[in-house]
């Protein structure tokens, strides 16, 4: 049980016991995690969002129209080794890829007119381990990705892929396959896709896109954040799929923060134009469109639907994909979550107060976590320290 003591609702999700728990379709699994949340209340709020979080995506309703084509998971099942397995339902979203959290297994169903289906499926020899930087293959093949800053190029036909100067082909398929990238939290990736937009990776994120893109579409799926600088195309437009929000573009360069257990999404443009389509009171409602023009944000409270645009500072929000963090007037709190994801630790406030404290100023993120909380110590009057267990504590000096 160890290891979950310091799991997100993320990874509980993306963990093949806790969702066999959630669907009861397994023994073992129900009393081990029934004993779980029992030992452990500290991790209710974790536990209770990830089962939010999947209840929000389940869907079973078999009356389908051709625009209900969100397909996620509803019925999960294990199949051998030589064979491909899917977890599919529907929920009411048209054209978009689908990431199943418990082995990675991806679908994207597209409907091109109304009697044409298309349906990409990832093979998936063994569950993934979400704690190693990966990409996934079309045949489920997983390459390592080993380098804190790994780099991946796709060539315009999407069958050779460079990563991190080895070249691995792919096997040349009719329609496009679905790849993958994987980027836990202390790393980060840069990938350029085969119509040669370019997307940086943080911490904690993944990536879902295919292989090389159809003539009337260009579409990905994004988990957590990523900054794109999209390759111009005036008749194929560039769609980023969210949980609650998709941007459309046709050559811009924009960030977008959609991590599943922030309260928050973002998106800050920096060129062109971006047309963002939000989902009111959940996937299966309403939708609402706004326009963003080059230094504005769109901000989104994910639990009261709140929305505004304000005009910012762009570099403040996407400094990090050259390894800095840009504050202004940021609450320690939303600061000290930024350093657990880019540097894989855990650093806890022990004083809620301090985490209203804010910060203004630039972070180099380049080197240890520990020069970094020097340099928090030198803005706001805190103390920290390191545990045993290599944890981080944040308290007020004595």
């Amino acid at each position: 049980m160890n290891k979950y003591k310091l799991c997100n609702s993320t990874d509980f999700l993306n963990d093949d016991s806790f969702v066999k728990w959630l669907l009861k379709s397994d023994h073992d699994a129900e009393m081990f995690w029934d004993t779980f949340v029992e030992e452990h209340p500290e991790k209710k709020n974790e536990i209770e969002e990830a089962v939010e979080i999947y209840n929000h995506f389940k869907f079973t309703s078999e009356d389908l129209t051709l625009e209900e084509v969100f397909a996620i998971w509803n019925n999960v099942k294990h199949k051998s080794v030589e064979k491909r397995f899917s977890f599919l339902t529907v929920l009411k979203y048209a054209a978009v890829f689908v990431l199943v959290f418990t082995t990675g297994a991806l679908s994207y169903y597209l409907y091109n007119n109304a009697t044409e289906e298309t349906e990409f499926t990832i093979a998936e020899n063994e569950p993934l381990n979400f704690n190693e930087a990966q990409i996934i293959l079309s045949d489920g093949k997983s390459v390592p990705l080993n380098s804190k800053e790994s780099e991946i190029k796709y060539d315009a036909t999407g069958e050779q892929v460079i990563i991190d100067n080895d070249t691995i082909r792919q096997a040349k398929e009719e329609e496009p396959t679905i790849n993958r990238v994987v980027i836990p939290y202390g790393k980060s990736s840069q990938v350029t896709l085969s119509d040669g937009t370019q997307v940086w990776l943080n911490a904690g994120s993944q990536l879902v896109y295919p292989s090389v893109f159809k003539e009337r579409q260009r579409e990905v799926l994004l988990i957590g954040e990523a900054y794109f600088n999209v390759a111009h195309n005036a008749k194929v437009p560039f769609v980023v799929r969210t949980e609650h929000a998709d941007i459309e573009v046709l050559g811009t360069s924009f960030d977008v923060l959609a991590y599943p257990d922030d309260k928050m999404f973002q998106t800050i443009l920096v060129t062109g134009s971006v047309s963002i389509e939000t989902k009111s009171k959940g996937l299966l409602s309403g939708k609402n469109k706004m326009v963003l023009e080059p230094n504005q944000m769109f901000y989104l409270d994910k639990e009261s639907g709140v929305n505004y645009v304000n005009n910012v500072d762009v570099a403040t929000y996407t400094s990090w994909k050259e390894g800095m963090f840009d504050c202004d007037k940021l609450d320690l709190s939303r600061v000290v979550r930024r350093l657990e994801r880019y540097y894989n630790k855990q650093i806890h406030i022990k004083d809620p107060l301090i985490g209203t404290y804010k910060i203004s100023g630039k972070l180099d993120l380049k080197g240890d976590i520990s020069e970094v909380l020097d340099v928090i110590q030198s803005f706001v009057p805190i103390d920290w320290g390191k545990q045993q267990n290599g944890d981080y504590f944040i308290v007020k000096p004595y």
